[in-house]
């Protein structure tokens, strides 16, 4: 994928500086809009690349941190995707780079630690505690109704 979007961009400059194509200006934006700020492994994200509007060839974000590169679609004067964090990274800052026609945009993602407790990735060991606890409490309630129900009938 990352060949395909090198080629793509290479095609692009060639045709611009050839004037066989239209003249594309390169991406002039500050950085990637990166939603949520902090994202997650396994979490879906949303990017979007000002200036980076669908062009004639596909613009194509890339970065470590996802599962795989994505084409942006067009959304007025920008380009948006929505990514796949890579389930096994490591919290950190991963760079995204976008190629938008002759021009690229770059952006960072930052990829927080999961807070997920060590019983399990659902905290499974947390239910069954709750569940075990519940059967103990109901049992306790029961045995006192039925004892006070049975001092009655004497």
């Amino acid at each position: 994928m990352v060949v395909r979007a090198a080629r793509t961009a290479a095609l692009a400059c060639a045709a611009t500086l050839t004037g066989a194509g239209p003249a594309a200006a390169p991406a002039t934006a500050d950085t990637i809009a990166v939603t949520p700020g902090s994202a997650h492994s396994g979490q879906q994200i949303h990017i979007s690349v000002p200036g980076c509007a669908t062009g004639p060839t596909a613009h194509v974000a890339v970065s470590p941190a996802f599962t795989a590169n994505v084409t942006l679609y067009g959304k007025a004067d920008t380009g948006d995707a929505d990514p796949t964090i890579r389930q096994e990274l490591k919290p950190g800052s991963y760079p995204i780079t976008a190629y938008c026609g002759a021009g690229t945009v770059k952006g960072t993602v930052s990829v927080a630690a999961d807070d997920t407790p060590s019983g399990g990735q659902g905290g499974d060991t947390n239910n069954w505690l709750l569940i075990v606890v519940f059967v103990v409490v109901a049992g306790v309630v029961a045995a006192f109704v039925l004892g006070r129900r049975g001092k009655r009938v004497s």
